[in-house]
């Protein structure tokens, strides 16, 4: 089943809603190319000489009135589609260019409103050549690494021969700008980048690369990461990166990096130019150039189609962490012995060639859907074994700026140089509205203008439809063709009548006869077309990025993604017109629940802890962030009432178990600004009491044994009550005097005094 983008629907169903409702329809256009270029319905024109009526009229209507335009074909554009390059897959075996993704190239020529059905394919090759390029921190900290850094790069090499014959690696290093307060400068063991092998299939080169022994220093913890990166990626030529191959960078260091603005403090002042300055393996304007920002490292990774895996000391993991996020389809793997890097680079090239990511760039008055179900905007995930079929529908949705009618459009897998490259020639003009095209000076026009598809273009000087008048006309002729459907008022009583059409339009009106108003169009919240677009002919003409009626929808996902997260609706709902329709939980970006407040603290902590440590502005531009604001408070502050909105506590444990607490919560005005509540203290993990979990131990024995002991005499005494009644039962049953014992003798004796006589 063809799964449509939300945005594409809605805006087809504004384009059907305008047709049928809207009161701009095609006999407002008065030349050929606006007639064609209407993109809300299928506008047709008539160039016959003699014409009665509009030239321009939907294309439905015509069909319908088969008299109009008297016989003479009327210029009605039809879509073209050419492909002009469309290789078969290719493995590359026999030493041929390697061919996964196609078409290569496709012409196009069509008019806005009309959609065009794109059909692409994808199959990966079999030992597709992987170029995996090793970046390591020469810094004298890195020492105790060493081992497990050569112990890497043997596995690495180990493990890729198995899956791919076409693997290539090298050998890069950094350290950090020769220059003080960085470095010693007078030791010259310093430097931001160095080729030692560039990419190989020789591992004794390889080898002997990365037994190379690490002397570098420097004075303070961060390094000049960024700076080899950059060269690294950019320096094509010098490390060896092949065109057609996979390519990835391991980056391994124990610090964090110096990004843009640190290079001031040596002197580097000059922005970053993103190019390549290697000479003699050594990166020559490490003193001149300044760091490169993340941003820039995200730049030329993604133009470069290069994946950069970060194997970073776990005591600096936020920081590579959150490059990983600003970095596209970068990784974090720890650096480690027992590391699973080697695991992760095979993971992620298997990943590479049994997906496909697919990535384009369109302008803005284009739009792009691709029938299969796309967990993000730009990207379309399909998991496959062998081929996969693509198609995709591309829509011009106005005509383009600057009347620039030529356009080109790409296609293709992420991490993959291959794209289908498109050109697009937009039917905004008519072929007989080209220059050269027309008669100048046509007895038609008066000798007064240019007669091009069935009108006069007339000179600046001259009016009318032949271009017979050069002033305000008072002729009551010309004067009714200023009325529109019979009525009283010339121009609509908003413009003036020359030589039979309205020209100029009072200030606030447009039309062939100033009948539009142009404040009466949708006003959501009391803003004209919502302040995205102009009011012309009746209806909103919408600016880029918007759509609509009203224009008051953005026709992208955006704005319901919630500062700091790649989910629409944080996956719980459906964008709708720029706002969240929630499936599950509630509130702006469907997050106002339990469960996913936990998941968004979890997206937020590093961002935050980072917040507590440094200042906004360096957070803000290490973690690629603008729309955000930071309140540090304290601890009872934190539990103020002024934070209502911040419903939910997140919370982080550092490493040394100490726990850093922090609240958020989004503006509910339109830019959603993200707003952070960062208590200025950590809380100390509960410390236990010893002597009264002992106690209560000690307590509980005691209690238990006296228990038992009175239990137990308590059952002893039952039992004795109970054999005594059986006794005495028995006795009494034999006939015995129960109250005397007949076994009983009493100690006293009686004995008789003979000498007494009384």
């Amino acid at each position: 089943m063809i799964k449509m983008s939300l945005n594409y629907v809605l805006f087809l169903l504004c384009m059907k809603i305008c047709i049928v409702f809207c009161e701009t329809d095609c006999s407002d256009f008065e030349t050929c190319g606006s007639c064609i270029g209407y993109a809300l319905d299928r506008c047709v024109w008539c160039s016959a000489e003699v014409h009665e009526g509009p030239r321009c009229k939907s294309r439905i209507k015509v069909t319908e009135s088969k008299l109009w335009c008297n016989g003479t074909p009327i210029y009605d554009p039809e879509t073209e589609k050419i492909v002009t390059m469309d290789k078969d897959f290719n493995a590359g075996e026999k030493g041929d260019p390697v061919i996964q993704f196609r078409p290569q190239s496709l012409n196009i020529k069509a008019r806005p409103g009309i959609p065009v059905k794109i059909a692409m394919s994808y199959k990966p090759a079999k030992h597709y050549p992987l170029d995996v390029y090793y970046l390591m921190d020469y810094s004298h900290t890195m020492t105790k690494h060493a081992e497990t850094l050569k112990n890497q790069g043997f596995n690495i090499y180990n493990e890729l021969t198995k899956i791919t014959n076409n693997v290539r690696l090298g050998v890069g290093s950094f350290v950090e700008k020769n220059s003080l307060p960085y470095v010693d400068d007078s030791q010259q063991n310093s430097y931001s980048f160095k080729n030692h092998l560039s990419l190989t299939d020789n591992m004794n080169k390889f080898r002997e690369a990365l037994n190379e022994k690490l002397n570098g220093s420097n004075y303070d913890d961060p390094e000049a990461s960024l700076d080899g990166l950059m060269q690294a990626m950019v320096c094509k030529k010098e490390v060896g990166w092949r065109d057609n191959a996979r390519k990835i960078i391991v980056l391994s260091t124990d610090s964090t990096y110096h990004s843009a603005g640190d290079g001031k403090f040596v002197g580097a002042a000059r922005p970053h130019d993103m190019k390549c300055y290697v000479v003699n393996n050594k990166y020559q304007m490490e003193l001149e150039l300044d760091y490169p920002s993340v941003s820039q490292i995200n730049k030329v990774a993604a133009e470069n189609n290069i994946m950069v895996i970060f194997s970073a000391d776990e005591h600096v993991e936020p920081h590579y962490k959150a490059l990983e996020k600003n970095v596209l389809g970068s990784k974090y793997v720890p650096l480690k012995a027992d590391s699973t890097l080697a695991d992760v680079i095979k993971t992620e090239y298997l990943s590479l060639i049994r997906k496909v990511y697919l990535n384009y760039k369109i302008p803005s008055f284009m739009h792009l859907t691709l029938d299969q179900d796309c967990s993000k905007d730009n990207e379309c995930e399909l998991k496959h074994n062998q081929s996969v079929e693509l198609t995709g529908t591309l829509t011009i949705t106005s005509c383009p700026p600057k009347n620039n009618y030529k356009h080109d459009v790409e296609i293709g897998p992420r991490m993959l140089n291959e794209k289908l490259n498109i050109q697009v020639d937009i039917y905004c003009q008519c072929d007989c509205e080209e220059p050269g095209s027309g008669i100048d000076n046509s007895d038609i026009c008066n000798n007064a203008g240019t007669y091009q598809c069935g009108i006069c273009n007339c000179d600046s000087d001259r009016y009318g439809s032949s271009c017979q008048c050069n002033g305000i006309s008072s002729d009551t002729q010309d004067e009714d063709r200023c009325k529109k459907d019979n009525q009283t008022l010339i121009c609509s009583g908003h413009g003036t009548c020359s030589c039979g059409k309205c020209d100029p339009c009072s200030p606030g009106f447009s039309g062939p006869y100033c009948e539009y108003d142009d404040k009466a169009c949708p006003s959501p919240e009391g803003l004209l077309c919502a302040d995205h677009g102009i009011c012309k002919y009746g209806q909103c003409q919408c600016s880029p990025n918007w759509i609509g009626e009203d224009c008051r929808c953005p026709n992208n996902n955006e704005s319901c993604k919630a500062p700091y997260s790649k989910e629409v609706c944080s996956g719980n709902g459906d964008c709708s017109c720029g706002k969240c329709e929630c499936k599950v939980c509630s509130g702006q970006f469907c997050d106002d629940c339990e469960e996913v407040a936990m998941k968004r603290c979890k997206e937020l902590e590093d961002f935050a802890y980072c917040n507590f440590n440094e200042n906004k502005n360096v957070c803000d531009l290490k973690f690629n962030q603008t729309n955000t604001e930071v309140t540090i408070v304290n601890k009872t502050e934190i539990n103020s009432p002024d934070w209502y909105m911040a419903k939910y506590w997140c919370r982080k444990i550092l490493e040394d178990e100490q726990i850093f607490v922090f609240k958020y919560y989004y503006s509910t005005s339109s830019n959603s600004k993200l707003h952070l509540i960062i208590q200025n203290e950590l809380e100390k993990p509960p410390i236990a009491n010893v002597w009264i979990a002992v106690g209560s131990v000690i307590g509980a024995v005691l209690l238990i044994g006296l228990l038992t002991l009175i239990a137990w005499k308590v059952l002893v005494d039952l039992h004795d009550k109970r054999e005594y009644d059986k006794f005495a039962n028995e006795s009494a049953a034999a006939g015995f005097d129960t109250s005397i014992n007949p076994l009983y003798q009493s100690p006293a004796t009686n004995f008789s005094n003979p000498a007494y006589d009384g």
